[in-house]
């Protein structure tokens, strides 16, 4: 079973909202669409629910062009980042809903949504309405709808956004064990690029509605093919160093090191982040993040080197990758 988004467009009014996207899903694997507010990133996802028409191209869904076929008939497990819940139903019937108009048998029924909420953190609230939870709890309740439909293909539209951090990464583990191993493709939206990195496969890097970079989060961290991507995937923030030619060169704060015949730099603060800090310096090449070991004094002047194997070249124009 496989995904395929052929030169979709969605064009409104005069304005398009993505142009000439081509992607592909595999079986268990999860494509993150990853890029910041306006990108077309939830775009992408209606489309391939059926939520909005493409003005050109088509999606094709394990062999079958759905891209006129109905939401409904498409089979999509969907996580919308607005919940999507009935009101005026208990967290049980909205999760019962589906597996009733599938036919599940009463037994099973009570199964799965027991075994659900478990998963979900929600055991006791199984009689509650959604407005007597919080965000966090309605976002686990959409997100274990969709898990319970058993679809063809799973979406998610920033689906831990409102949970805290420390469940966010509780989560994670067990959306990639319960999504990735039912060898169904899976679409992730987020404009949180350390969520795209720890839950996808290869990652699809969207900028203006168009196509930046797609490819596997290592590709994307060490070899990105614009400054776009290099500047919107890595924290800290990747280095621009000024340069007088039509080449912008980049440099990862975590590859430069102290260097006794190095440029010479001033260190205007520091952060401290656990086994880490994080030193802004001011430099003849304008200021520059360095990542160090957490041990390291803390001089008001130093010297800094970094190696040739590990600088970024792009074009000032275009932002390019040269090398």
């Amino acid at each position: 079973m496989s995904l395929i988004l052929n030169n979709i467009g969605r064009k409104v009014s005069r304005n398009w909202i993505i142009r000439n996207l081509n992607l592909r899903v595999e079986n268990g694997q999860c494509l993150a669409l990853l890029g910041p507010s306006g990108c077309g990133k939830s775009t992408t996802l209606r489309l391939i629910a059926g939520l909005d028409k493409p003005s050109e191209g088509s999606i094709i869904l394990n062999d079958k062009d759905i891209t006129s076929i109905s939401p409904v008939d498409r089979k999509v497990g969907m996580v919308f980042q607005s919940y999507a819940l009935f009101p005026h139903l208990s967290i049980a019937e909205n999760l019962l809903l589906g597996l009733k108009i599938r036919g599940i048998n009463l037994p099973e029924q009570q199964r799965r949504v027991s075994n659900i909420l478990s998963l979900m953190q929600l055991e006791g609230y199984a009689n509650r309405k959604p407005s007597d939870l919080s965000g966090g709890q309605r976002q686990r309740v959409a997100l274990a709808r969709a898990l319970l439909r058993e679809p063809m293909i799973y979406l998610l539209d920033e689906p831990m956004s409102n949970l805290d951090a420390q469940l966010r990464e509780e989560l994670r583990t067990e959306l990639r064990r319960l999504i990735l191993n039912k060898d169904k493709p899976v679409v992730y939206v987020t404009h949180d690029q350390h969520e795209a990195m720890a839950m996808a496969n290869r990652i699809a890097v969207l900028r203006n509605g168009e196509l930046e970079q797609i490819g596997s989060p290592e590709d994307l961290y060490h070899k990105p093919s614009s400054l776009f991507v290099a500047t919107f995937i890595g924290r800290p923030q990747i280095n621009q160093l000024t340069n007088e030619n039509k080449i912008i060169k980049a440099i990862r704060p975590e590859n430069i090191y102290l260097d006794d015949s190095g440029l010479e730099c001033k260190l205007i603060y520091r952060e401290w982040l656990g086994n880490n800090q994080l030193w802004l310096l001011n430099s003849p090449k304008g200021n520059l993040r360095m990542l160090c070991d957490a041990s390291l004094s803390v001089p008001e002047r130093i010297q800094i080197s970094w190696s040739k194997n590990h600088e970024h070249l792009f074009n000032k124009y275009d932002g390019k990758r040269i090398y």
